[in-house]
């Protein structure tokens, strides 16, 4: 009798448990998990179903954090679908070269504490349409894929990666006319700077330089500009560096930059916003308006690449 009541005890504690059990599972995809779960979760690579790692992480389930955090989701559609597949690239790229330097992803938790429950809801289906639409696409290039490189607004033209940097192998990433990024907000700025703040920002990224700060831009030269106007390289006093390092150092938007003497301080004017490279995601808005499709937009920034499907 007692071994009878145990069993259906054991029983009436099954019925009860599993229901919570299989809702814990199902909702496990849904919930926060931290990037560096994430990144463990994604070190097996990912299979034809899109799933990835030893827990079944879905590919993209994490591209739709991934797109949340790198373009404004008030872009035309084709223009998000557009980020979507450069996304999956970067994505893949990582998995497939076993780096694991995966693109940064938000959680569900994050996207609303940042657009609130209404602009959640709406935000969410925009990412969920354009991963949808685009599902397991990636940019190839002579068989392999590409370091789907971008950025928010060009100079007017982006640039060449061989030719700016030195990178041999990516011939897809050259100088693209983008004229239409000249009506951006951040398609032009200007700063001005006391010449003594400038002087010591200098010193910092030059430890040998060491000049008058009334006379400091006496001593600062530009030696080379690429064929989309960003500066390469330049000189301080006889110290040489890159373009990208001194905009870094300074915080300014582009390497595309001009410095001039204006009323005893530093004029510092830039174009653009971003290192040029790749897709400009201002110029992908504009050709999506004028009606051309994601896999247009790719190939207008892209050049001889094509958008396959690595699963289904």
């Amino acid at each position: 009798m007692k071994e009878k009541i145990k069993t259906f005890l054991a029983i009436c504690i099954l019925i009860l448990t599993v229901p919570y059990v299989v809702t814990l599972l199902f909702q496990g995809n849904k919930t926060s998990v931290g990037n560096q779960a994430m990144k463990s979760m994604l070190d097996q690579g990912y299979s034809s179903s899109g799933q990835t790692g030893e827990d079944g992480l879905d590919m993209e389930e994490y591209l739709t954090g991934v797109l949340a955090k790198e373009i404004p989701l008030d872009y035309q559609m084709e223009a998000i679908k557009a980020q979507a597949v450069i996304g999956r690239t970067s994505l893949a790229a990582a998995l497939e070269t076993g780096e694991k330097n995966l693109p940064e992803s938000m959680s569900r938790e994050e996207m609303l504490k940042l657009w609130g429950q209404d602009g959640f809801e709406d935000n969410y289906r925009i990412l969920e349409e354009a991963v949808s639409a685009t599902k397991g696409e990636v940019l190839y290039y002579g068989g392999g894929l590409i370091q789907a490189e971008f950025h928010a607004v060009s100079a007017g033209r982006t640039r060449s990666a061989k030719e700016s940097f030195q990178r041999e192998g990516e011939p897809y990433l050259d100088c693209t006319e983008s004229g239409m990024d000249i009506p951006s907000p951040d398609f032009l700025k200007v700063v001005f700077m006391e010449k003594e703040e400038f002087c010591k920002k200098l010193e910092g990224l030059c430890p040998g330089f060491h000049a008058d700060a009334a006379n400091v831009l006496e001593s600062v030269t530009v030696e080379e500009r690429d064929s989309s106007g960003y500066v390469v390289r330049m000189k301080a006093g006889e110290e040489e560096l890159p373009g990208e390092t001194f905009r870094a150092g300074f915080g300014l938007n582009s390497s595309c930059f001009y410095l001039k003497d204006v009323e005893n301080q530093v004029r510092i004017v830039t174009k653009g916003l971003g290192h040029g490279l790749g897709l400009s995601q201002y110029g992908a808005n504009e050709l999506a308006k004028e009606g051309k499709n994601y896999q247009e937009i790719l190939q207008y920034y892209y050049k001889d690449c094509s958008v396959q499907k690595i699963y289904e």
